[in-house]
């Protein structure tokens, strides 16, 4: 869940959709505000690009106790074979769902007329619901009376008197384990609260030949956000913890006053940082009752956006979006150099979004004096409509945006 349900990209863009090479004139202010409610978000789209549920499923066979101890049990020497496949001791679903309310804040200033300074930063409240379930039972019946049916000898009746004595793992001995003895907090309803990683940067226009244009966005992502605790499994971080550096190109052309386009090009890159993580033991099996400290490189980021505004008067317009997203692989280095196979398998992320953005702007009428206040209402309706090791949410949002 860590993994998968990354903090969502909620940035305000304080320049119109589709003229995005224009700036601020010198020293005129823009503020932002964006209110963003997420549906619920109950599944994500896994490593085959497939959508799955948000939580996960798991089970304790005779496998898992090997790759746990490291082939305590031996098929065909220790237990005969089919007893080894046979062996249950549970499967069982985690259910998770989660939901967002963000609050935005962004802030321009014309430095001249080409060059305008921007900082936003969002406000995350977050409530994750989970709930451990048993979806099978053990089988150490079946699993005996395979071995007492063997050809075994005086052993193979131990074992299986053993096995009918072992204790029942339902529920509860999950979350007891958990908490007792891999040293995480108890699993259940989580909510959290506090501001995410603050963007800043440089809006420079290169070029203004009237009908097109085109800007580059230097700037960073400053690491304000609260990151994931090791200790909790369902928490969410709101920030990863480090300092990006990022250019962005932007190029629009305008047809006419009604119709005008946009695409933009960013490549950000995530310099390294140091976490305390947990140290898996497996590739299958992420609970550990160890941490240890591990350099993190998270994958560099590509993002890419291209829209199209149709302006049905002075007033009103609509903006269909389309934002793709690729991160690298991440890279961990730590003493532990299994573990950091593990961490860094499937760790890149692709993701494909749609918006609609219904605006109500009376910035045309200001430009053209016949309204005092230049603003900006925008309606957006989000949805990912596909990805890789990304969550499957909606969102709707409300932006309100005022030059001064």
């Amino acid at each position: 869940m860590k993994r998968l349900l990354s903090v969502l990209a909620l940035g305000l863009t304080l320049t119109a959709h589709g003229q995005v090479w224009k700036t601020l004139p010198q020293g005129v202010r823009i503020l932002g505000y964006r209110n963003v409610t997420t549906s619920k978000v109950k599944s994500n789209y896994n490593q085959f690009r497939s959508e799955t549920s948000l939580g996960s499923q798991f089970r304790i066979d005779a496998n898992t106790l090997n790759s746990i101890g490291g082939n305590i049990i031996v098929p065909g020497q220790d237990i005969n074979a089919d007893a080894y496949n046979k062996f249950l001791v549970g499967e069982y679903k985690v259910d998770a769902s989660a939901q967002f309310n963000v609050q935005g804040f962004g802030f321009g200033y014309g430095l001249t007329d080409r060059v305008m300074l921007y900082a936003e930063v969002a406000y995350y409240n977050a409530q994750v619901k989970t709930n451990i379930k048993r979806t099978k039972k053990n089988t150490y019946s079946d699993t005996s009376n395979i071995i007492q049916n063997g050809s075994g000898g005086p052993g193979d009746d131990t074992i299986a008197e053993a096995l009918n004595n072992l204790p029942d793992v339902d529920e509860s001995v999950i979350q007891s384990a958990i908490t007792n003895h891999y040293g995480y907090q108890p699993i259940g309803d989580w909510y959290g609260a506090g501001y995410g990683d603050m963007e800043t940067g440089l809006m420079t226009k290169l070029v203004d030949k009237g009908i097109w244009g085109l800007m580059l966005y230097p700037g960073m992502v400053l690491p304000t956000g609260r990151q994931d605790d090791p200790d909790i499994l369902q928490d969410i971080g709101f920030g990863d913890g480090q300092l990006d550096l990022f250019a962005e190109i932007g190029i629009g052309y305008i047809e006419n006053d009604y119709l005008n386009f946009g695409t933009t090009f960013r490549y950000t890159y995530q310099s390294a940082t140091h976490k305390d993580l947990r140290i898996p033991e497996s590739q299958d099996f992420s609970l550990s009752d160890r941490k240890g400290d591990f350099n993190v490189k998270y994958g560099d980021k590509l993002n890419w956006m291209v829209n199209s505004t149709f302006g049905f008067n002075d007033w009103l317009s609509f903006t269909p979006i389309y934002r793709f997203m690729y991160q690298l692989p991440s890279e961990y280095t730590s003493k532990y150099t299994e573990a950091d196979g593990f961490l860094s398998n499937n760790s890149d992320k692709i993701e494909h979004q749609l918006q609609l953005t219904t605006s109500l702007s009376s910035i045309q009428p200001f430009l053209k004096k016949k309204f005092l206040l230049p603003a900006q209402i925008n309606m957006n309706l989000v949805q990912t409509v596909g990805g890789k090791n990304v969550p499957k949410v909606g969102r709707f949002e409300i932006e309100l945006r005022m030059m001064f």
